[in-house]
């Protein structure tokens, strides 16, 4: 939501290459939600996605991502506010949309090819060509192996793999997805990424939650932070790094174990994990190296190596919302 929620300089609606003349595929207008007689899931949501555009959801759990994924999928239908989504068919009597969620419903005693077979015919693709789509991706994310075997074998990266699959075989014009690198091998995660800029290099629109932090600013267009119900803030990954040049994070593997509650920290100084690695962030960048390495030896930490990296996207989010990514 632009406005007064939105971060300085920032609109969630507007990324790099973003044109005007192109209308959204699907919008999200003032959209609210709630579970029953709990808190907002949604407060008045503002959002779209662009043809040729990825677009991810960045946000602590509960902050409505998934819930608005399932609003746009068809899943849910919002208390207020307005949807705008592509038909349910296209002229070829295709769906339009893929929407993988959190949990799969799957015909546990089928195998993973009849299985995904069945979704992509159900999305209107004949026998022949479901066939092959299917085949297809089963190779390239890593599935073919275990694509004969009933599905009640299959381990939890079996069972994402095959909904991502399903989701995706019949080449959808908005592909919806919650979480899709969870439970997936390095190979099957970058298969992933390229079938994703595939179908947004076909004018598809992808829309997607992730806590993938490292993998998001090679592959989104635009990142929208969302926190507490609320879209709060957007951008490209380039413009939303670039509001914090400043920042630098220290990740300090030590040698040995170390309580970080003695740690004292100097002004602008961030512990972000006391775990192994530790990191830490600092406002005044790379030239705070020398006093958190005196500070931690003050402690009592033996420092056996230091990274040092700029500000990624938890920094930035931090910086909006005051809040912490992983929550």
């Amino acid at each position: 939501m632009s406005g007064p929620d939105a971060g300085p300089g920032t609109d969630p609606n507007a990324g790099p290459g973003s044109n005007p003349a192109f209308d959204p595929l699907v919008r999200a207008v003032a959209v609210s939600y709630r579970y029953g007689s709990g808190a907002p899931a949604l407060d008045g949501v503002d959002l779209e996605g662009r043809p040729g555009e990825i677009v991810t959801l960045v946000g602590p759990n509960g902050a409505g991502k998934s819930t608005l994924l399932r609003l746009l999928a068809g899943d849910l239908a919002p208390d207020a506010g307005a949807l705008h989504l592509p038909s349910r068919r296209s002229a070829a009597g295709r769906v339009a949309t893929g929407y993988a969620g959190e949990e799969a419903c799957h015909f546990e005693s089928l195998s993973g090819t009849h299985n995904a077979v069945f979704f992509a015919r159900a999305a209107g693709l004949g026998r022949e060509e479901a066939e092959a789509a299917v085949r297809e991706q089963f190779d390239l994310l890593g599935l073919g192996e275990d694509a004969s075997r009933p599905v009640s074998t299959y381990s939890f990266g079996a069972r994402r793999k095959l909904l991502l699959v399903e989701a995706l075989a019949h080449r959808p014009t908005l592909t919806l997805l919650d979480e899709p690198f969870a439970g997936l091998d390095l190979d099957s995660r970058e298969a992933l990424a390229d079938l994703l800029r595939e179908r947004s290099a076909e004018g598809g629109t992808v829309m997607m939650a992730s806590h993938d932090l490292d993998l998001l600013p090679q592959l989104a267009d635009r990142i929208v932070f969302m926190h507490d119900a609320r879209v709060v803030a957007g951008g490209s990954p380039d413009e939303l790094l670039a509001s914090m040049p400043d920042v630098a994070r220290f990740e300090v593997t030590l040698a040995g174990s170390f309580d970080s509650t003695g740690l004292v920290r100097s002004e602008g100084t961030t512990l972000v994990d006391g775990g192994d690695p530790l990191i830490l962030e600092s406002e005044r960048g790379q030239a705070a190296l020398p006093e958190v390495c005196l500070a931690l030896a003050a402690a009592g930490a033996r420092i056996r190596r230091v990274v040092v990296k700029d500000a990624g996207l938890a920094a930035v989010f931090r910086s909006v919302t005051g809040a912490e990514l992983d929550g």
